[in-house]
């Protein structure tokens, strides 16, 4: 089958979607991946993005995702200083052509924000402007495979040395979410998880009855990066090896 665009200028036909495309879709919308739709009838772009320093990380994505663009990827420096790094960073990104291919990943990862009770998200992300949140599908367990893990590591994913952990940063999804996704990461794939909660604001005054005034995060704890490692690293591109520790 083939696809094209509903309206708008001709786009090219792309072939369907594979069940490898499609697994890394739902693995990598865990992590930065974001698919732009600007209409209820319309079609989706996935927009794929992160800093220099995974540049064959996006090369990587862009070679799977090719059919579906019409440009290669592009670096942007950014105008502020990243208050982590202390420096201007530099991103690479790129994005599809729009496809009702990728619907199902906007209608599955995005809710209108009158159905999501925390909206203090709605104070810095760009998805809002659109009146939608991005969230954890309620069924993400059977659609999470080994694959999608892999990429969505290899997006969110940073390794501790000093504790031989790795830390999954799921800082925009609510404490439910991210407590959905721990389950499946203990009863889906064996591993040995836990919850890493940070106040949002450096004070002790923090209200720990209040879970908007916290971000949360998943830990791989020591125990199980030998599981994780032989289920994953099949899928890992060399260059993110250190996501792993190795």
């Amino acid at each position: 089958l083939q696809d094209r665009r509903k309206k708008g200028p001709k786009t090219p036909l792309a072939p369907k979607l594979s069940s490898f495309q499609k697994e890394i879709i739902y693995g990598s919308m865990l992590g930065d991946l974001s698919v732009e739709r600007y209409s209820l009838n319309g079609n989706s772009r996935l927009r794929f993005f992160a800093s220099i320093v995974n540049k064959d990380y996006i090369l990587h994505l862009y070679d799977i995702f090719k059919p579906y663009t019409n440009t290669p990827p592009k670096e942007v420096t950014r105008k502020k200083i990243n208050k982590l790094t202390g420096h201007i960073q530099t991103d690479i990104f790129f994005s599809t052509l729009k496809y009702a291919y990728f619907n199902f990943a906007r209608e599955e990862f995005y809710k209108p924000i009158y159905s999501v009770p925390d909206r203090s998200k709605l104070e810095t992300n760009d998805l809002f402007k659109n009146k939608y949140i991005k969230v954890v599908p309620l069924d993400i367990e059977k659609n999470l495979t080994a694959v999608g893990l892999a990429y969505w590591i290899m997006d969110d994913g940073s390794f501790f040395r000093s504790k031989n952990q790795i830390i999954i940063c799921t800082d925009s999804y609510s404490k439910e979410d991210v407590l959905r996704l721990i389950s499946i990461l203990t009863t889906k794939f064996n591993l040995s998880t836990g919850l890493i909660v940070i106040p949002k604001n450096n004070e002790s005054t923090v209200s720990v009855s209040n879970e908007n005034n916290f971000y949360y995060r998943i830990r791989i704890n020591k125990s199980s990066l030998p599981t994780l490692i032989k289920l994953i690293k099949p899928y890992f591109i060399p260059s993110m090896y250190y996501k792993l520790g190795l």
